[in-house]
């Protein structure tokens, strides 16, 4: 998933992650999201990998880095499969 994911962005946003934007840089203070975005990538996300977030979790930061994205996910995920 974080290969997929990453891949994506990289061709979605037309960057690299490398020394300068890593997995823990803020993606919208690099430029690299801008709010329409980051709608596109969650709305990606939601039918990629099937999980739906929160109003609390869209409107948090725990999704400004590729990191905290990840991290978001894999939670997500969680939570679905532990409703199930």
């Amino acid at each position: 998933m974080e290969q997929e994911l990453k891949q994506y962005m990289e061709e979605q946003f037309m960057f690299e992650f490398d020394s300068e934007i890593t997995e823990d840089t803020d993606l919208f203070k690099a430029g690299v999201l801008d709010s329409f975005g980051y709608i596109s990538l969650i709305g990606h996300i939601e039918g990629e990998y099937g999980v739906k977030f929160g109003e609390e979790a869209l409107l948090g930061n725990v999704a400004v880095t590729f990191a905290g994205l990840v991290e978001s996910v894999a939670s997500a995920r969680r939570q679905t499969a532990e409703s199930k």
